[in-house]
Formats: structure tokens, sequence, C-alpha cells
């Protein structure tokens, strides 16, 4: 063997690459060398179109040309299979398209520059992509596919769909040899293999035939930074319109829809908002109560028992505000006598559900609560289930939104009563299957890749959608608290004022969280009827220096008929009356589930579960929910050990050296 030979078959092995693979890596650069020269072309050819005189004639000529060269584009594909077609003409026709644009305009400009850098790599990978899955599993590219590369031989692309930044490819899997479970498994390899981000490849089960999947492939993340505020979607329209608060990865928008349609079988939906601290789902609920508010029939009624006026501040006047842990708890207590009301003159309108004809007949707006931070007021499960069952017939959504919806968090009743999910950034995986369903995490879903490094990037997943839009992550538009701000005045006028049977039964003053009355359509300050009396809690707050030195001044004597008394003497001694036994302390409740303990370990029980220790609101003087965090506390201390749930409660074993000491 020549000295050059034993050279090159020394590099060989070394470096692992053959001529072989030299080829095949060749037949992958030239959409790259078409993208990237296509900017330097540009830059020649602006400047020699710079004369004034001849820019038009150049103008006119390039867009000719570019036609001229996408039609021959198309038809000279006529041979080949309809997507190589379509594939081949929107790649010609965009090139042509944005270098007569670079031409007559200047390529350095932000947008064109922009669209170049964006584009380019895109469309690049995307014919990559589209040969490599051409050359997987079938007769023209044996051994040297994408699934032979990732121990997948046998699975076959039958259909691959090129669009503006994404391929899907329809496999067919070897029926009873593999399952979509083993493909999904593989999806790191093949983005690996793709030289892609391990998120940027999905696949999806087909619910009719378990031996085929769909693939999709985002070669460029189309959602590393987010798209600006684009402003209201339908200003003036109806609340049954969606609310677009952001685009998906495709640049399709994201839509989210609240009350029914019967036309499409769409039931009213209730929420649930889950994210992480810092994950932006704050961001996106402003996004949301806009849109809400530039409709002329719903009310919004914002709840945030935590956080003051940190996140609800912008809304001002526009909405009513409800700020405090004990007024927020006291307001959804009040909600139940609301649903009740409403879905009564519902039926008697011969509505069983809220539609348009509600307000446009009726003056009934639909109803939206949001309860931001809501862990602090799902205390009373009893109530919350009871309003996420009923409030949906009564033209009422509910949308909760906290960071982590476990089971310590949340209810389980209350839970399965909550259709949609906006799922944005979480800290573990895990987090984020307590609200998004098995089939999505299963399909590729991860909220878990972002945590809260790409604030508004999230998951959608709500009744009445296409399913294939569950799988695609999306992210919220950007915009500043004073774009928000603008939009709400220039829209006051067109939302429906706060319906006064929503402030009687929930005890709101037309009032903001700073004591301004908010104005109706007219311009002037909303009345109420003679009988509401605004709801105050005295003792959520605190009194002011003034206030707290101010005496108290008793009533005038309005009734003088009746025996003045001296204030100054003494009563005289009372019988004993028969309370009922005061609250117990903290100490007492623990003292009295540590005896019940010991009372089960006695009687053999070795696992407890809350419903061992029955109806804690009499006996203990507290909720389940506490009797559930406590049991969690003391599984943190080691005293219990967390063996799983049973019946949708957390089943606790006591460890055997506690159970020998009792």
């Amino acid at each position: 063997m020549s000295r050059k030979n034993w050279a090159r078959r020394g590099l060989t092995s070394v470096t692992g690459v053959t001529e072989a693979d030299r080829s095949r890596a060749a037949t992958y650069l030239p959409p790259w060398a078409v993208g990237l020269g296509l900017y330097p072309v540009s830059l020649l050819s602006h400047w020699m179109a710079s004369d004034p005189a001849a820019l038009p004639w150049v103008s006119a000529g390039m867009t000719l040309a570019g036609g001229a060269l996408t039609g021959v584009t198309w038809l000279a594909a006529s041979a080949r299979a309809q997507v190589t077609r379509l594939h081949s003409t929107f790649t010609t026709g965009l090139a042509s398209f944005w270098f007569t644009a670079a031409t007559i305009a200047d390529p350095t400009e932000p947008v064109l520059w922009g669209s170049w850098a964006l584009a380019a790599p895109a469309v690049a990978l995307s014919w990559n992509i589209r040969h490599l899955l051409r050359n997987s599993g079938n007769d023209n590219g044996a051994g040297g596919g994408l699934f032979e590369k990732v121990k997948l031989a046998g699975v076959q692309a039958k259909q691959i769909d090129v669009a503006p930044g994404r391929v899907t490819a329809q496999l067919q899997l070897p029926a009873g040899e593999m399952t979509v479970a083993d493909v999904q498994g593989a999806t790191g390899q093949m983005a690996s293999a793709m030289r892609l981000p391990a998120s940027s490849v999905r696949i999806a089960p087909n619910p009719d035939d378990a031996s085929q999947a769909t693939m999709t492939i985002v070669p460029v993340d189309l959602l590393r930074h987010p798209r600006p505020y684009p402003g209201p979607s339908a200003p003036g329209g109806s609340i049954t319109e969606p609310l677009v608060v952001g685009t998906y990865e495709d640049g399709r928008p994201q839509r989210i829809y609240l009350p029914g349609c019967k036309a499409t079988h769409r039931n009213a939906t209730h929420y649930i908002v889950q994210g992480a601290s810092g994950s932006g789902k704050s961001h996106g609920a402003k996004l949301a109560w806009t849109e809400i508010l530039t409709r002329r029939d719903v009310n919004l009624v914002v709840l945030d028992p935590s956080k003051g006026e940190q996140t609800v501040k912008f809304l001002d006047t526009h909405t009513p505000i409800v700020l405090g842990k004990n007024r927020c708890a006291d307001v959804m207590t009040r909600v139940t006598g609301l649903i009740t009301d409403r879905a009564t003159k519902l039926g008697r309108w011969g509505l069983d559900e809220w539609t348009e004809e509600a307000f446009t007949r009726h003056g009934m707006p639909y109803l939206v609560i949001w309860v931001e931070e809501s862990p602090k007021v799902l205390e009373d499960a009893k109530t919350l289930t009871t309003i996420a069952q009923e409030a949906r017939s009564a033209g009422i959504s509910l949308v909760l939104s906290l960071q982590k919806a476990s089971f310590r968090q949340m209810n389980t009743d209350i839970r399965s009563q909550l259709g949609g999910v906006w799922c944005f950034g979480v800290n573990q995986l895990e987090d984020a299957t307590f609200t998004l369903s098995d089939e999505l995490i299963e399909a590729g879903a991860n909220p878990a890749q972002w945590k809260n490094r790409k604030p508004g990037a999230n998951y959608l997943e709500a009744p009445g959608f296409d399913e294939e839009l569950f799988t695609i992550p999306a992210r919220t538009f950007a915009a500043a608290n004073p774009e928000l701000v603008q939009v709400l005045e220039a829209t006051a006028h067109l939302r429906a004022p706060l319906h006064p049977d929503v402030a009687k039964h929930l005890g709101l003053s037309i009032t903001s969280a700073h004591g301004t009355a908010a104005t109706s359509q007219g311009g002037n300050p909303m009345e109420l009827s003679d009988t509401f009396t605004p709801h105050i809690d005295p003792l959520d707050g605190e009194l002011s220096d003034e206030e707290e030195n101010t005496p108290l001044t008793g009533p005038a004597n309005h009734e003088p008929d009746l025996e003045t008394v001296d204030l100054d003497a003494e009563l005289p001694e009372a019988e004993e009356a028969e309370f009922g036994r005061p609250r117990p302390t903290r100490e007492e409740v623990r003292k009295f589930m540590a005896d019940r303990i010991t009372q089960l370990l006695n009687e053999g029980q070795t696992r407890i579960t809350t419903r061992d220790f029955h109806d804690p609101e009499r006996y203990l003087g507290r909720t389940r929910g506490w009797v559930s965090g406590e049991l969690a506390r003391l599984a943190a201390q080691g005293q219990l050990r967390d063996v799983g749930e049973d019946n949708r409660a957390t089943v606790y074993e006591i460890p055997a050296r506690e159970a020998d000491a009792a």
C-alpha cells in the first residue's frame, strides 16, 4: 500500500471520517452555500443599483425576474413529488423576494438583515432534514439514514411537509415490532444526529393507528425572542372571540377561549395557570386581562391575596381589584350566591348556558374571576369545588394561578373541574405532570426545559382546540405596562360596566384599589342599587397613625325614651353562660393528631391519610387541607413516609422504628 493510502487510512482511523462520510456530508452543503452567499451578493447588487435614475428600472426588472424564476421552478419540478415541488418553489420565491427587497433598500437595514439571519439557516436546515429523512428507512439510503443512526431501522418517513419554521414527517413504524414510545425515546438522539437542540424534535402518536406517528422538527428556535405586542385582537368584539396572547413557534397566534360555543361543541372553560417564579405567568395574565377588558360583553374581577398592587396596579380603575387574603377569601365565599342568581335568570330567559344573547337582550355580561397566588384562597376546598362545578353554566369562568399545582396546594376535586391548562416554565418536569396530560408529556412537551430562563414560553391545553397545537410551545407577546395602560384607556368606552348583581353578591364597590370610581360607557361614575353596601373587612389591613390616635365618638342618642344608663357604673354579676369550646391552639391540634396516630398503631394500622382524621373542621378547628399540610410536615421530618396516593389522597406510612416505639 502506498504511503499516500497509508496516510489516508491513518487519518481515517484517528478522525473516524471516511471518504464516504465526506461525500455524504457534501450533499448537505449546497443549501447553506446558497443561503450564506445570498447576503454578500445582495450588497453588491444594492451598490450597483444605487443610482436613483436606474432604481425604478432595477426594481421592475428584478421583480419580473424573480416571478419568472419562481414560475420556472414550479414547472421544472413538475416531475418531482408534490412536496418537493412546493418546497422548491417556496424556497425560490422567498429568496427572490428577499433579494429584490435588499437590492432596492439596503441589506444592512435591521429588518432585512434580521430576516436573512433567521430565514437562511431555517430554509437550509429544512432541505438538509428532508434529505436526511428521505434516505431513512427505505431503499434509497439504506444504512445512511436518520433512523438507522438512532437504531430505529424499519421506521419510514412516508410523507414530508415543509412549512416556514418547521418540517413535519408522517412516520410508519414496523407493525408489531415497535411502538411510538420507542421512537419518542430516541428524540434526543435524532436531534443530536441533525445537530439541533434536544427540544427541537417531537413525536406525536396517531390516535387512529398505533403503528403511525407524526414527527415535527423545528430547525430554528423562533421563540428565542418574544414578538412585540401587536395590540388588542378584537377591540369592541365579544368575549366569545378568542383572546390572543402570543404566538406558537410556527408563527400561528395563540388563542384562549373562555365561553362555550354550541356550534363548535366547545364548553365554557375554567383554567389553571401554572409556572415557576419568574416564568412569565403574571405577564401572561396581564395580556389576558387587557384582552378581556377590550371586549364589550364581559366583566373581570381580579383577586390577589399575596402581592398587593405589584401585579394589578396597571389595571387602576378599569376593573374591580380585590387585595388581601381575608378580603379575597370573603369574596370567594360569596360567589356561590351569585352563581345561583345568574343561573336562575338564565333559566328564566330560556338559556341553559351563557350566550351573547344574555348580554344583548338582557344585559348580563360574561364574568371572569381571576385569582392570582390562588393557594391562599384554596383552603376552603368545599366552596371552591362547588364554584368550579357550577360556575360555567352560569356564565362564569374561574382562573386559578399558582406556582405548583401539587396535591398539597390544590384539592384534586378542584383540579378535575379546571378543563384548561396554561403551563409556563417549571423547575422540574414532575411539576408539569400535575396539570398537563400524560399524552402531552409523552408527545414531548417539557416546560422544565425553560424553567424561568425564557419568560413567557408556555404550553396551552384546553378543550375545543386543535389537539395538534397542544404539543407546540408558544410564547407570550412582549409588552410593557405603559402599552397596556394605553390600550385600556383607549378602549374604556367599549367595555361593559360592572353588573349590579355582581357588585351586590360579591360585595364589590365600583372603585379601584386606589378608591377612584370607575366610569361607565357614558363616562359618569357608575351607580349601584340602593340595596348595595360595599363590603369592607375592618380587620384586613392596618390603621393609619391618625386613625389610631383619634378617639372613637359614640352615636347620638336617637331613642330618648329609653332610660339613661351610667356608663361608668359597675356591671352586675351575670350568670355563667355555656359557650362552645374555643378553637384549639396549633400545639393542641398537633398533640391530638399524635394521639390519633398512636391509636391507629395500637389498632394495627401502619398507613394513614387525611381521611383518618374525621371532620377536622369540627373537632380540630382546621380544614382538611391544613391536616394534609401537617402530615406532609411530619413526612419532611422523617416521622412519616410518603408512599403514594389512594383515591386522590396521599398515603403516609409510619416507619418501623416509630411503630415499635409506639
